[in-house]
C-alpha cells in the first residue's frame, strides 16, 4: 500500500503505544507517524504496511499531546529560584526566618527579594508586619510579594527608600495599610507597592538569560512545551537572546503590558510577530486585584465586610478607551478580572468596541467569579476564559469565607464549558506551582491535594479528564490564536509526551503524580526521565 503521508524526509513511526489524540472524534490508535516536525498520520499499526520509515517501539506507553500553560510569569518564576521562596511557610515567624537565612547566605547591603507568602495558609491568618522583618533584617531593604502578586510585605528600610510615610496618600488602585497610629504596617496593596518596586534594581540581561535557561529542564520534565507569559520588555529581551542562541526549547507567547504598546509600535512590532518558538501575543491589562487580598471587584460586599467590594483599577470609560485604542491598532487584549463585577464590566466594555483583526482572541485572565448570564455572554462574544484550576486547591476555603454562596459561581469550569466558552488552563506561576498535573487533578476532582473537601468543592463544576486535558492542550493553543494545534492530528506540530499512565482512565486522585517518560517538540526528543 502507499505511504499515508507525503514524501520527503524519512518519517519516524512510533508504534506499540496507545495514542490519545484529543481530537473531536478519537479513533483507536496504536501508532503515530512524524515527519519534518509535523504529525503525518495517526492510526492502527496494521494499516501501515511496508515503507521507508524508521520504527520506534514505545513498549505500550501512552502518547498524548504536549501540555501548555496559558498564564505564567515565566521570568519571575525563573528568578524566584534565586530569591527567597516563601511558598509553604507556615507562619510569619517562619517566613521571617527564611529571610534571615537568605540574608546570612547572601551578605551585603542590596535589596532582598522574595515571594510566595500567603497568610491564609498560616497558623494565624493575620497579615504580617514590617516589625518582624526589621528584627531579622534591620539594615537592608526587603520586599516580599504575596503569592498572588497583589500585595507586598516590606520592612522599614524599604518604606523609607520609597518615601512611604504616615502622610503618603493611597494611590488610585492601591492601598497603604496602616496601624492604629496611622503608620504604614509594611503591607502595600496593588499600585501602592509601585514606589517600592521602582526602587529595586532590575536583574541584568545575563542574570535573566541564565535564570530562564536554568528553568527549562524543569518545564520540559512536566511536559510543558507551550507557555504564555504575562511580562514585558525584560522578559522579551532575555527570551530573544535564548532564541538567537538556539537555546529556547519551549514555545513562548509573550503578552506585554498595555502601557508598552506605543514603544512596541514605534519599532514596528505587532501581535503575532515572531516565530513558532517566540511570538508576541495580546496586550495585558488589569481591571481588579485578587480574592486573597480582598481587592477583587465584586457586585456585592465581601462577606462580613460591609461596604467592601474590592478595587476597580479602571473606570469603565477608561477601560473602553484602552480597549478601543488597542483594537483599532490591531491588538487584542488579555484582561485580568477576578470578581463578578470585574468580569461583567470587561464583557460590557468588549461589547462596545470593534474586534481586533487577526487570529488572536481577546481573553479574560482568571474569571474566578462570574454570574451565569455573564458566562453566556463571554461565550457569545468569543472571549477565551484563561483560568488556573490549581487555584481552587489554595482558595476554596478563602472563597467560602469571603464570597459565601457566590462560591457556587466561582472557578465555574463546567458552567463555562456548557455555555460554549473556550477554556485555556494555566498555573499563574509562581503564584502556584507550574506543574500542570496538579492543576489537572484539581480540575477533575475539585479537591485540594489533601483530598478536601471529601466530596469535592461544588462538584457539579468538575471536568472530565478529557475536558481538563483539552484545557491544557488545544485550549492553550486557541488562546494563542493557533486553532488546530494541541491535538495529535495530521498537519499539527509534533509536540507530544510519552507516559506510563493513561490520564483518561487512571484514578483522578493520582493525576498529580504523573511524570512523563519523554517530551518531544517538533518531533525531537528534548527531555527524558533519565536526563
Amino acid at each position: 500500500m502507499n505511504e499515508p503521508w507525503a514524501a520527503g524526509d524519512r518519517a519516524v513511526v512510533y508504534h506499540n503505544c496507545r495514542v490519545r489524540a484529543l481530537c473531536d472524534q478519537d479513533q483507536p490508535a496504536n501508532a503515530l507517524a512524524v515527519q519534518a516536525g509535523r504529525v503525518q498520520w495517526v492510526g492502527c499499526e496494521d494499516d501501515l504496511g511496508a515503507g521507508n520509515w524508521r520504527r520506534v517501539d514505545l513498549g505500550g506507553a501512552v502518547v498524548i499531546p504536549a501540555l501548555g500553560d496559558a498564564h505564567t510569569h515565566l521570568l519571575w518564576y525563573a528568578l524566584l529560584r534565586r530569591r527567597v521562596d516563601l511558598r509553604g511557610a507556615t507562619s510569619e515567624p517562619d517566613a521571617a526566618s527564611r529571610v534571615a537565612s537568605y540574608a546570612a547566605d547572601h551578605p551585603g547591603s542590596g535589596w532582598i527579594q522574595g515571594s510566595g507568602w500567603n497568610e491564609n495558609t498560616w497558623d494565624v491568618t493575620r497579615l504580617p508586619s514590617r516589625l518582624s522583618l526589621d528584627t531579622v533584617c534591620p539594615g537592608r531593604p526587603v520586599v516580599l510579594s504575596r503569592a498572588d502578586g497583589h500585595m507586598v510585605w516590606t520592612n522599614s528600610v524599604a518604606l523609607q527608600a520609597a518615601g512611604i510615610t504616615s502622610t503618603t496618600p493611597d494611590p488610585a488602585g492601591g492601598q497603604v495599610d496602616r496601624d492604629q497610629g496611622g503608620e504604614p504596617t509594611g503591607i502595600l496593596r496593588d499600585r501602592a507597592a509601585d514606589p517600592v518596586r521602582d526602587r529595586v534594581p532590575p536583574p541584568t540581561l545575563a542574570e535573566r538569560v541564565a535564570a530562564l535557561r536554568e528553568v527549562q529542564p524543569e518545564l520540559l520534565s512536566y511536559g510543558l512545551v507551550s507557555l504564555h507569559t504575562m511580562e514585558g520588555r525584560d522578559t522579551l529581551e532575555a527570551l530573544q537572546e535564548l532564541r538567537q542562541g538556539g537555546d529556547l526549547r519551549p514555545r513562548v507567547l509573550v503578552l506585554p503590558p498595555i502601557a508598552l504598546r506605543p514603544e512596541l509600535e514605534a519599532i514596528g512590532l505587532r501581535p503575532g510577530f515572531g516565530d513558532d518558538h517566540l511570538r508576541l501575543g495580546q496586550l495585558k491589562l488589569f481591571v481588579d486585584g485578587s480574592l486573597g487580598s480582598r481587592t477583587a471587584w465584586m457586585l456585592e460586599d465581601f462577606c462580613g465586610e460591609a461596604g467592601s467590594r474590592g478595587l476597580a483599577m479602571l473606570e469603565q470609560a477608561e477601560l473602553v478607551g484602552l480597549l478601543d485604542e488597542a483594537h483599532l491598532a490591531g491588538w487584542p487584549c488579555a484582561i485580568h478580572a477576578i470578581g463578578d463585577a470585574a468580569n461583567r464590566h470587561v464583557l460590557e466594555a468588549l461589547a462596545d468596541v470593534p474586534r481586533a483583526p487577526g487570529p488572536l482572541p481577546d481573553r479574560i485572565e482568571h474569571v474566578q467569579c462570574i454570574r451565569p448570564e455573564d458566562a453566556m455572554r463571554l461565550s457569545a462574544q468569543g472571549v477565551v476564559a484563561s483560568m488556573q484550576p490549581v487555584h481552587v486547591a489554595s482558595d476554596w476555603r478563602v472563597s467560602d469565607r469571603l464570597w459565601g454562596e457566590r462560591s457556587r459561581q466561582s472557578y465555574a469550569w463546567q458552567m463555562l464549558a456548557r455555555a460554549g466558552a473556550v477554556l485555556a488552563f494555566g498555573s499563574d506561576a509562581p503564584v502556584e506551582s507550574i506543574n500542570p498535573w496538579l492543576g489537572l487533578q484539581v480540575a477533575v476532582t475539585r479537591q485540594d491535594l489533601e483530598g478536601q473537601p471529601a466530596r469535592g468543592w461544588y462538584p457539579e463544576q468538575r471536568l472530565s479528564p478529557r475536558e481538563a486535558l483539552s484545557g491544557f492542550t488545544s485550549g492553550v493553543a486557541a488562546a494563542a490564536g493557533e486553532a488546530g494545534q494541541g491535538r495529535l492530528v495530521a498537519g499539527a506540530r509534533a509536540d507530544f509526551l510519552v507516559l506510563e499512565d493513561d490520564p483518561l482512565t487512571m484514578d483522578p486522585r493520582a493525576l498529580a503524580t504523573i511524570s512523563p517518560l519523554a517530551t518531544y517538540v517538533d518531533g525531537v526528543k528534548v527531555w527524558t526521565r533519565t536526563d
